[in-house]
């Protein structure tokens, strides 16, 4: 069951988690319980992140673990 609540966010996070909704044409409770859920129940994508980016390192690369994670957080963003 649903229940509707109300809170405070920075206004910044809204308008970020608006524009989000916008363009993946979703509810915004619904990237906000994605969120939370994710938070609650650890963020799993993080781990295979990391994961990706040590095998990614062990192969040789000219970045840094710095770098190739600043990429992988603006990936993860574009989503």
């Amino acid at each position: 069951m649903k229940k509707k609540i109300g809170t405070v966010l920075e206004e910044e996070i809204l308008t970020e988690a608006k524009e989000r909704a916008a363009r993946e044409g979703r509810p915004l409770a619904e990237i906000l319980q994605e969120a939370l859920v994710a938070y609650l129940h650890g963020d799993m994508d993080r781990g295979d992140a990391e994961r990706a980016c040590k095998l990614f390192c062990s192969h040789g690369s000219s970045l840094n673990l710095g770098e190739i994670d600043e990429l992988l957080q603006e990936d993860m963003l574009a989503l």
